[in-house]
């Protein structure tokens, strides 16, 4: 390779853009400049918003900014389905409004694919100047899948009942446009075996494949029986069935996906033996952000359980955060009591996605505002898109849309990790490119720190002492475990996670730090380890979820962009 086109790379760090939000509301595209010195002064102007204004009005009209290399695309390029390196090969840290922000020098590259990608390039600005509101032949093709998650703990089978009754009314009100577009799955929980055997089972995953709306009704009759065994307390394995549904669902490649999540209980916190996923929901939403399934939940509020509402809306209103625009959830709560309102609500959630498709279909503006009515519908039963609905299928049509944009490549330039003009917003999040063999040997590791903090538990014993116990014979140099101050100087951990520029509370773990901690601490560092490995496990059984960087490469060097937050 020629001398010029070979950067340093000092560690495996890299960015990956943000979820932009709707057109009207979300951020604006990353602009990447020639040098750090322009963008320093922008960020730093008294009149900052003023000047990003500007250079973004310049770029519309046709113009290019002497300061301006490129832009990314107005359109969603998912890493995750369009794979691209954005490497971070310098950066300096400053502040807006008191917040900390990040001025990162990136190299663009996308593997097997060369040629410079800029403001002068006219193909590149063409595509990159396409906006999200705008449509191409694309969406004839466009699916959807619904995967319904339902609790059939004791109190359910009413509101399981309904549910079956909303799915036959839409599947009567498909047209001829959207009745073989749809396909359905049922995935029902209920709560531990270990705790209740009775219960009968913890998950149940109904369609192995998934099924037309009619022969969901079918399901729904047969099979979705709610359970007349009580459960040992109110909340329930809520994860358990939410993380089901996105493992187990055959979900079709370029489909549009949605879990729709029904239940009137908490889930068991992260940490409680009768939380089978380890993961609470934070752990969920970020990996159902990376598979592209957007969730819409609807809370049943039993009058005589409030004191579980508050928990129960924090977990439900995080799985049903709306991507790219974190401040708005899908959320719906209904009183148990008011079961007509139920009735209504499903109704309306079932014909709103299906008046969404039909809109998106007829008039190829699916990320317009609506106020499309229901088709099939008399005049009286006609009601407006629940809101809830209109932003979880922006969110998603987003996603499809920009699966014909491409990003930047063969380009080195600064850019902001926020937006320029809304600084709040982050346009630019971190990731670690990793091997299987990294991420395995990773996994190892934390397994041993896991051992032996519970063996330093048990024992009274101190935590490197339990970790050299445990760990010494896998260890290609076991004396560092016995001069190690911390867990970071032990050789355990692999070496490229001691090379990364962030902070660790787990690296950082000394004798004295662990011999401190209160039991709950202690609890919820093991709650954390074991939430990483079952994350790590998920992501290495994903075969598409991985990417080669050269065509020649083996499966043990295909990659995979880690979230920064998956590390210990």
């Amino acid at each position: 390779m020629q001398a010029k086109d070979v950067f340093e790379w000092r560690q495996a760090l890299l960015v990956s853009f943000t979820h932009p939000g709707d057109p009207i509301e979300g951020r604006h595209p990353v602009l990447m400049f020639k040098d750090r010195e322009t963008l320093q002064a922008i960020v730093d102007d008294l009149d900052r918003a003023a000047k990003a204004k500007t250079l973004y009005a310049e770029i519309d009209r046709g113009g290019t900014p002497a300061a301006v290399i490129s832009l990314e695309p107005k359109r969603f390029v998912d890493i995750m389905t369009h794979f691209y390196m954005l490497p971070i090969l310098q950066w300096s840290q400053t502040q807006i409004d008191g917040d900390d922000v990040r001025l990162l020098q990136l190299a663009a590259a996308v593997p097997g694919a060369r040629g410079p990608d800029t403001l002068q390039t006219p193909e590149y600005r063409e595509q990159a100047q396409t906006g999200r509101d705008t449509v191409d032949q694309g969406v004839a093709d466009i699916a959807v899948d619904i995967v319904f998650v339902i609790d059939t703990t004791r109190s359910m089978q009413p509101f399981i009942d309904m549910t079956r009754d909303a799915v036959a009314k839409m599947a009567r009100n498909f047209s001829e446009r959207t009745q073989d577009r749809f396909r359905f799955g049922l995935v029902t929980y209920r709560d531990s075996l270990a705790a209740v055997p009775a219960l009968d089972y913890l998950t149940r995953n109904h369609t192995p494949t998934l099924v037309t709306a009619e022969r969901l009704v079918e399901i729904l009759a047969r099979d979705a029986k709610a359970t007349r065994v009580g459960s040992l307390g109110y909340d329930e394995d809520v994860f358990a069935g939410v993380d089901a549904a996105l493992r187990q669902s055959p979900w079709r490649e370029k489909s549009i996906k949605f879990v729709i999540l029904i239940g009137d209980a908490s889930s068991h916190l992260k940490g409680d033996p009768h939380n089978s996923t380890r993961k609470d929901e934070t752990d969920l939403r970020r990996e159902y952000d990376d598979a592209n399934v957007h969730l819409l939940a609807i809370h049943l509020q039993n009058p005589k359980a409030a004191e579980d509402f508050p928990r129960a809306l924090k977990q439900f209103g995080t799985l049903a955060r709306i991507r790219g625009n974190p401040s708005q959830q899908a959320l719906e709560q209904v009183d148990t009591s008011q079961e007509e309102a139920y009735r209504l609500l499903v109704d309306r959630v079932t014909a709103s996605i299906n008046a969404e498709l039909e809109r998106t279909l007829a008039t190829k503006a699916p990320v317009a505002p609506t106020s499309a009515t229901v088709p099939g519908t008399s005049p009286a039963e006609t009601a407006e898109v629940l809101s809830s609905v209109a932003n979880i299928w922006r969110a998603a049509l987003i996603e499809y849309i920009g699966q014909s944009a491409n990003p930047p490549k063969d380009i080195v330039a600064w850019a902001l990790d926020r937006d320029l003009i809304n600084p709040a917003d982050r346009a630019l999040e971190v990731r670690v490119l990793v091997t299987r063999e990294q991420l395995s040997s990773l996994a190892q590791a934390l397994d041993s720190v896991m051992q032996a903090l519970m063996r330093a538990e048990v024992t009274q014993a101190q935590f490197l002492e339990s970790l050299q116990s445990v760990s010494s014979q896998a260890m290609k140099r076991p004396d560092d475990l016995a001069q190690a101050q911390r867990l970071a100087d032990t050789g355990l951990l692999p070496a490229f996670i001691q090379s990364l520029p962030y902070r660790s509370d787990v690296l950082a773990l000394t004798d004295e730090m662990f011999a401190s901690m209160t039991a709950e601490q202690r609890a919820q560092l093991e709650w954390n380890i074991l939430a990483k490995l079952e994350q790590y496990r998920a992501i290495n059984d994903q075969v598409d979820a991985w990417f080669r960087l050269n065509d020649t490469d083996t499966d043990s060097d295909m990659v995979y962009p880690l979230h920064i937050d998956y590390l210990p």
